[in-house]
């Protein structure tokens, strides 16, 4: 029977290195017949059955050592190939130590995986064991660190080292246990008559140090610790690692430095992320952020330029600098990092937004209606998300983005383009519009506007429906002015007139006393948003209206408009010239001359400051409202007044 098991076990051995050896033949030098991906797939079923064979009789001491590497082996396959869950190659590693267990006759009753280790390293196994139970430990910190478990693999190697006389870390921040004890550790080295393995351990040992290395600046990362995240990076970067891994490595060192207040360093090293893999977008992007805070306009748009080229094209794949018969990769170990937000996707619709939104805040509006166009276009050309419900990256509401793309065509005075834009925003919105809308506190449902009405939902109904009657205002509003510089007074009139008529369908009501603190808070973050751009929109329709009714020679109704206007936003530059110039008109001399010397010397017509608290898709409309025959209206004032004494 001896003679018999023994010849089991020298087949077994056999099976094991030829598979191993078929396995870097091909890696080395792949051949015309067998790709590389296909050999990984037969070798890891060739040593699940093999495995399978040894594991169906008993466990036995003198075939453990090789029944183990077999396993190690076969899950080597397995993690490569994801072709089972984390959660079934853990109960693999668990029932090898099992048998382990059972040919030592240990009893294996309510052991958890840290005591089975324990057991197995402190207590009992044998020296020929060593090696073989290294190489699982390895695979089982492996796939405790895909899960995030890093306290559980901390503990799992001061099992492997014993957590004595622990060299220190080149990280040097105060949770650097991890990587010390990693550094302490010493598989063992295979010798001469040891079974093949596919990958060695000490190999997975460099892997495991810049996986737990990276994994931890991640952790500080978000945890606000940018100081000791950059240890910790610091430290990944110096270990065994793909290009890919290695330029995430220094674009998450940028994102150190920038906020440890450093642009400068951070920007040296989301250079040296795509000098070592520059189809990494992620660092392109942030790149893009930084130049932004830098002010460096022209940088910060071929960076958006360049990332947009290359999410629109086909993807170039960056080849791996490490050993590619490695079954066990670094991104493998790390994947739970990849949704960090440093790392988050773009779309090219969203980048391409950007562009168009810096080039119009940079007041480039003949780029900036060209990148709008295009996005329109791109919008039309799939199915246009609804109208309040886009979820895109970067992208704002697509009603916005139509309201920008026509701020931009009028900045450009093509005003036939930017009526058209409107008039889509108007068609789109037109049935989301209520007839009424009850703002206020306490407010439990509206029996004006038809939603459902399950409690959870009603304040974002509200909000939604407040959005589609701003936006229909707005669109109006640049319609109106759109039309006064084309000379059409009296369809200007109409459109700042349909648009002063939305805004009166928002009806604001009291406190009732019923109203709970979450209602009052979502109250107030309507004040604080949606609320904000409200008189902003009817101060430009009031002030447009009455300047074509001068246009008209209609100035008491514009008279009307410039106070209404100056009721909702007082301090408005524009609105009191316009004021002055029309009472003057109208030959109420004295009364513009003390409003005059109340106000308009100490404003200028619109100062910088006031036009950019108006949303971008309105602020060409703004720039539009500055009064225009400041220069003549200063020389009557001064003339009246040189002459003639106010004081009562």
């Amino acid at each position: 029977m001896a003679a018999s098991g023994e010849s089991c076990v020298s087949l077994w051995r056999g099976e094991n290195d030829e598979l191993v050896r078929r396995w870097r033949r091909v890696t080395r030098s792949p051949g015309p017949g067998c790709s590389v991906a296909e050999t990984a797939q037969q070798c890891r079923l060739a040593f699940t059955k093999l495995l399978q064979k040894i594991q169906g009789l008993p466990a036995v001491l003198p075939a453990l050592p090789l029944e183990l590497t077999i396993l190690y082996n076969s899950l080597l396959f397995d993690i490569h190939l994801s072709s089972s869950s984390d959660e079934e190659l853990l109960a693999g590693i668990d029932y090898g130590l099992t048998r382990v267990l059972e040919a030592y006759s240990v009893p294996d009753h309510s052991i958890s995986p840290e005591g089975r280790w324990k057991k197995l390293l402190q207590e009992g196994a044998s020296k020929e064991l060593q090696a073989a139970l290294h190489q699982l430990a390895a695979l089982q910190a492996a796939l405790w660190l895909v899960t995030n478990r890093l306290e559980a693999v901390e503990d799992l190697f001061r099992i492997l080292t014993g957590a004595k006389d622990l060299e220190p870390s080149p990280c040097s921040s105060h949770q650097n246990e991890l990587l010390s004890l990693l550094q302490t550790w010493r598989p063992q080295d295979s010798e001469e008559y040891d079974p093949l393995v596919a990958q060695s351990v000490r190999d997975l040992k460099e892997i495991l140090w810049t996986s737990a290395a990276f994994l931890q600046g991640i952790q500080q990362l978000e945890a606000g610790n940018s100081t000791a995240a950059l240890a910790f990076f610091k430290a990944a970067a110096a270990g065994l690692s793909s290009k890919r891994v290695l330029a995430q490595t220094f674009t998450l060192m940028g994102c150190c430095n920038l906020r440890l207040g450093k642009p400068q360093v951070a920007l040296q090293h989301l250079r040296r992320a795509l000098q070592v893999d520059f189809t990494f977008l992620p660092a392109l992007h942030q790149a893009a952020l930084l130049y932004r805070q830098l002010e460096l306009l022209e940088a910060e748009l071929e960076s958006l330029a360049l990332l947009y080229q290359a999410l629109d094209g086909p993807m170039e794949v960056t080849s791996e600098s490490v050993d590619p018969h490695f079954l066990i990769r670094i991104e493998r170990l790390i994947r739970s990092a990849q949704r960090t937000p440093f790392f988050a996707q773009k779309c090219p619709a969203g980048v391409k937004y950007l562009l168009a939104q810096r080039c119009l805040q940079a007041g480039r509006a003949g780029e900036a209606a060209e990148h709008y166009l295009d996005l329109l276009a791109m919008l039309q050309e799939g199915p246009l998300p609804q109208v309040c419900q886009s979820k895109m990256p970067v992208l704002p509401r697509i009603p916005e983005v139509f309201l920008e793309a026509a701020s931009a065509l009028e900045e450009l005075a093509k005003h036939e383009d930017a009526l058209v834009v409107c008039e889509e925003v108007v068609t789109r919105t037109s049935l989301l519009v209520p007839k009424k809308l009850r703002l206020g506190p306490g407010l439990n449902g509206d029996e004006d506007v038809l939603w459902a009405k399950s409690p959870g939902t009603v304040q974002e109904q509200r909000r939604e429906s407040l959005c589609c009657i701003l936006w229909r205002a707005a669109a109006h509003v640049i319609q109106g002015w759109a039309c006064g510089r084309l000379g059409e007074a009296k369809e200007a009139i109409s459109h700042f007139s349909r648009s002063l008529d939305d805004l009166l369908r928002i009806h604001f009501v009291s406190a009732d006393g019923a109203c709970n603190s979450s209602a009052e808070e979502e109250w107030e973050k309507l004040r604080l948003s949606e609320m904000k751009i409200l008189p902003q929109i009817r101060q430009l329709a009031l002030t447009g209206r009455g300047a074509q009714f001068l246009e008209l020679g209609r100035d008491k109704e514009a008279l009307m408009d410039f106070q209404h206007s100056l009721h909702v936003c007082p301090d408005s530059p524009s609105a009191n010239w316009y004021l002055v110039h029309t009472l003057w008109k109208l030959g109420r001399r004295k009364e513009a001359a003390a409003h005059w010397q109340k106000f308009v010397p100490k404003s200028a017509p619109m100062d910088e400051k006031a036009e950019g608290s108006f949303p971008l898709y309105l602020q060409s409309c703004a720039r539009q409202m500055k009064f225009p025959q400041a220069e003549s209206l200063i020389k009557n004032m001064e003339g009246f007044l040189g002459g003639k004494s106010l004081e009562p």
